[in-house]
């Protein structure tokens, strides 16, 4: 029905008359019973539809409190890293000064004491230091005798790092020194430059200390965090409560979370001490993975605005239930009179939440509103002579928008409520026929307050984007160069297959040994975008820097542009380095940006690769550099330089002194981490207006002094086949025949499947197994290909197993390596490559 058919001044329906002798019509349902199917038909749907929201909000509550946990967690392992580098360098201080004491031969405990004391004086909360000497007994005590003599060998930490020589550093937990004086043990060993164990340096720091540092705690009702190692013994937590601290976490699905040594992760767990579910968030400490940082909330206390809304909405939808039902029963008994139809509709009017206000099409004149619209602004419902304000003149100035069939929504209001406080308001706005002539139907609702939870939630978010954007960019990029080498294998294929049939012309053949070149130069492309994105595991081999940076150099002059030149000054006789090369490129275009970057108007940029002995007679100009031969390649500019407060910051990851949108943060972080997985070293300068030098440090490689040729191209293989039976799987169907066609050319007996479940099903229903399985990694289904071949290898352990894909996405790859004795052939590869990689697989040979 339309407004129309509810006007005041509308004639009541007719009522059909019965005919004398008509025919008896049919039985038809009541109007009660119609009206009553529709209340039950209204509670069912709505009941469910709210129940539905009701869920949803309580997962997304949840889902709320696990991100901000997780926010809190990063952030309380930051500071905590910092408490930590702090006391583990007073500590590392103390260990220098007492080896340089023992090894001079004069050791006198006075000094000692003295020393300890200025260590304590200057170190950040350290309450006392105590040596203990290799048997565990206290030798020296900073801040008396008390302890002096002492058997401490059954400390957790001593026998912890007597045991273990790899341990340099580690937390205790908290005890109770005195009344009320809870301290915290942090332990370093000492040991002489060649290993010896000589016993445990000890600092006391006052648990206080961490309740300090996480004063942001109180932001967050509920919260408690808990410092632990990553064996869950608890080292303190907040808040405390003394001897109630449990000593180790009991909690099963934490400690299995730990022991996955997973660096953070977000789990619900139920308390066996007092029964209460909580949503715990967990991160190991940057820097120290022995440190765990676990903040956690109870459910209910997470739950608890969901269950004022569930009982509200609960209630709200149960009085609407009642309410309804109890109009349709009254409407079916006034349903014959044309009265009642106005009153339903009015009912029903004032029953809308938001104010609804019908309006002149071609004026300000208010023709009809509901009683929320009283509530919000204060208007006389039954008054004929109120007009719209001013507020509403977006109405006037947007009419020709409106229509019947659609609604308008207009967003970003300001009008004022009936107290003429400002609130923000969303229209929505249909055009409607009131008394016989066109009007506006207009529903004003007041989002100040979701608009308000926006802008928190806004500003919460902010900090996060930025890493989700390169993880998604990441992830794409991945994507991308999975189904590029897809379309680069059959490419490749069949330039093969052509380039061998015979009667190919020499102009027919440069034209296929451009297409195979331009498909190379495609198959480098994505590698390099592998690479980026962190799906390419590293390949290191015997490489000559002096060719890459020469090929890397070519890259660059077309990208860093006119206005940057870009020189190289190269060793004659550099050192081979074993590295990954693709790697390696990638980090020099990244610094080389960042000189550009930094030279907006123009500037040299300078490649230098020299030879570098580093030992004690010849120290490296960074510190931080052992000794050792490394090949050391500098990148300089003449930019504008990093400030002094910036230099020791600009590997960590997002930091960035660009402007907004203009950098990561990523970039350095990605070559400092590369250089450091490779064995080698980063070093950096930079003086203010006057440029910056990188320097990498990549170790010699230690093979034949002749081995630089062994980072050259290897001579094509000779294609060697075979009669074996050979399964292959893969979902690309185009790919799969491909596949099928070289092994087939190779003589080999082949058979294929288009996914795990299917390869699994052929080898179920093979007579004899088959010699090998040749298998892609990622494919869809329950099965993917490292899947498969596990259960091949379980079932079947005679079969040899080749993976084939382009890009692994971790299944394969663990740490940034390749699991050992896997055999994996990257898309796109040529037959040479399939033929010898089969051979090796079935005769046993190791691969390369």
């Amino acid at each position: 029905m339309t407004v129309t058919d509810l006007a005041p001044d509308a004639a009541p329906l007719p009522l059909p008359e019965s005919r004398p002798g008509a025919a008896p019509s049919r039985r038809t349902v009541s109007i009660g019973t119609r009206a009553a199917l529709l209340v039950l038909a209204y509670v069912i749907v709505t009941g469910g539809l709210l129940a539905t929201l009701l869920v949803q909000l309580r997962t997304e509550a949840i889902g709320a409190s696990n991100r901000e946990l997780a926010a809190f967690a990063q952030l309380t392992a930051g500071h905590t890293f910092e408490v930590a580098l702090g006391l583990e360098d007073a500590l590392k201080l103390t260990d220098v000064t007492l080896s340089m004491a023992t090894d001079a031969g004069a050791v006198d405990p006075e000094q000692i004491r003295a020393m300890l004391r200025d260590v304590i004086a200057n170190a950040r909360a350290l309450k006392d230091i105590v040596v203990l000497d290799a048997r565990g007994r206290v030798v020296y005590q900073g801040t008396g005798r008390a302890e002096i003599g002492r058997d401490w060998s059954d400390r957790p930490y001593f026998t912890r790092f007597q045991k273990d020589a790899a341990l340099t550093f580690g937390f205790g937990s908290a005890f109770a020194a005195g009344a009320g004086d809870w301290q915290i043990p942090v332990a370093h060993a000492w040991r002489r430059s060649n290993g010896q164990f000589l016993g445990v340096i000890v600092g006391m720091i006052d648990r206080q200390l961490f309740d300090k540092v996480w004063t942001f705690d109180a932001e967050i009702a509920g919260l408690s965090i808990a410092l632990a190692a990553a064996d869950g013994s608890v080292i303190t937590r907040r808040p405390f409560a003394g001897a109630a601290v449990r000593p180790v976490i009991d909690d099963r699905e934490i400690l299995s979370a730990l022991a996955q040594d997973r660096p953070a992760d977000t789990l619900q767990v139920t308390d066996a001490a007092d029964g209460r579910v909580r949503l715990v968030a967990y991160r190991r400490v940057a820097g120290y993975p022995g440190l765990v940082i676990l903040v956690a909330q109870p459910r209910d206390v997470v739950l608890a605005n969901w269950w004022r809304v569930v009982a509200v909405a609960g209630s709200s939808w149960l009085v609407a239930s009642l309410a309804l039902g109890a109009l349709g029963l009254w409407l079916a008994r006034e349903m014959k009179a044309r009265g009642i139809l106005e009153s339903r509709y009015r009912a029903l009017f004032n029953s809308i939440p938001y104010p609804v206000i019908v309006s002149e099409a071609g004026g300000t004149r208010i023709l009809a509103s509901n009683d929320a619209t009283g509530r919000q602004y204060g208007w006389p419902a039954a008054d004929p002579d109120v007009h719209l304000p001013d507020d509403f003149a977006v109405l006037a100035a947007r009419r020709q928008d409106f229509s019947p069939d659609t609604a308008t929504v207009i967003a970003e209001q300001r009008h004022r409520n009936r107290e003429g406080a400002a609130i923000d308001v969303e229209l929505t706005v249909r055009q409607i026929e009131y008394g016989g002539g066109p009007a506006h139907l207009t529903v004003a609702v007041d989002v100040s307050d979701r608009l308000r939870a926006e802008r928190a939630r806004r500003a919460a978010e902010d900090q996060l984007r930025q890493s989700q954007k390169m993880d998604v960019l990441g992830q794409l990029t991945g994507g991308i160069a999975h189904d590029f080498n897809n379309i680069l294998m059959v490419i490749i294929d069949n330039v093969e297959t052509l380039a061998e049939a015979p009667g190919v012309d020499a102009e027919m053949r440069r034209g296929l040994d451009r297409i195979a070149d331009s498909a190379q130069r495609a198959e480098d492309l994505t590698r390099q975008m592998l690479a980026f994105s962190r799906k390419q595991p590293l390949r290191p081999r015997p490489t000559d820097v002096n060719d890459l940076v020469a090929d890397t150099g070519k890259l660059l002059r077309r990208t860093l542009g006119e206005q940057i030149e870009i020189d190289s000054i190269l060793a004659d006789d550099v050192w081979t380095v074993d590295v990954d090369p693709v790697q390696l490129g990638t980090s020099l275009v990244n610094l080389c940006l960042n000189a550009r970057d930094a030279m907006p108007g123009g500037g040299h940029v300078l490649i230098e690769t020299q030879n570098v002995t580093v030992d004690a007679a010849h120290p490296a100009p960074d510190a931080a550099v052992p000794p050792g031969d490394y090949v050391r390649i500098a990148v300089s500019d003449t930019g504008h330089g990093i400030l002094p407060a910036d230099i020791d910051r600009i590997f960590d990851p997002f930091f960035t002194t660009k402007a907004a949108g203009k950098g990561s943060g990523l970039g350095l972080s990605m070559v400092y981490g590369f250089i450091r997985q490779s064995n080698g070293h980063v070093g950096v300068s930079s003086e203010v207006d006057r440029g910056t030098s990188f320097r990498l440090y990549l170790p010699r490689h230690a093979g034949a002094a002749g081995a630089a040729g062994a980072a050259a191209a290897p001579k094509p293989a000779v294609a060697v086949g075979g009669s074996e039976r050979v399964l292959v799987v893969e979902d690309d169907a185009q790919v799969r025949a491909s596949v099928v066609r070289q092994l087939l050319s190779l003589g080999y007996a082949v058979e294929s499947a288009e996914d795990g479940a299917a390869g699994l099903a052929a080898f179920e229903a093979a007579a004899r197994p088959y010699a090998l399985l040749l298998t892609d990694v990622i494919m869809p289904g329950p099965l993917n290909g490292k899947a498969l071949a596990d259960e091949v290898a379980r079932r079947w352990p005679a079969t040899a197993i080749v993976f084939m894909s382009g890009y692994t996405d971790n299944a394969l790859v663990h740490r940034g390596e390749i699991d050992a004795g896997v055999r994996l052939l990257n898309k796109p590869f040529r037959k040479r490559d399939l033929a010898q990689i089969l051979r090796q697989a079935l005769d046993g040979q190791p691969h390369a």
